[in-house]
């Protein structure tokens, strides 16, 4: 599984100078997930193509009594044409291994027309 790091594009607090994301979306390429740093403030956008559709499960880092805890998605596939928001995540999210990492892995990658981190500032 390859994964594609994602580098947030920050949010202007105040609303004062709207953020125009629409150039923002990266293309997944031949990656199978994501890969970003946490910090609690960050939401993932996912846009499906026009031809098909994608699941997305959020991975879950923590463990319990050294299991793994299965990832999170939603119960449909993600419909075509459309951008869907995940995040933000807690802590228990990120990847024990100290980074904070958090992965998300993405179903059919050839119906993801691209994915954008957002970093949100302020308290949420």
């Amino acid at each position: 599984m390859t994964l594609l790091t994602l580098t947030p594009t920050n949010l202007v607090a105040g609303g004062g100078s709207p953020t125009d994301i629409t150039d923002a979306f990266v293309s997944i390429g031949s990656n199978t997930g994501v890969l970003f740093q946490n910090t609690g403030h960050e939401i993932v956008l996912v846009q499906t193509n026009s031809t098909g559709t994608t699941t997305v499960t959020s991975d879950i880092g923590t463990t319990v009594q050294g299991q793994t805890v299965p990832g999170v998605a939603p119960g449909s596939a993600q419909s075509a044409s459309k951008i869907y928001s995940y995040g933000p995540y807690p802590t228990q999210y990120d990847k024990q291994d100290g980074t904070n990492d958090i992965e998300i892995d993405l179903g059919t990658i050839a119906d993801v027309s691209g994915v954008l981190l957002l970093h949100i500032p302020g308290v949420i």
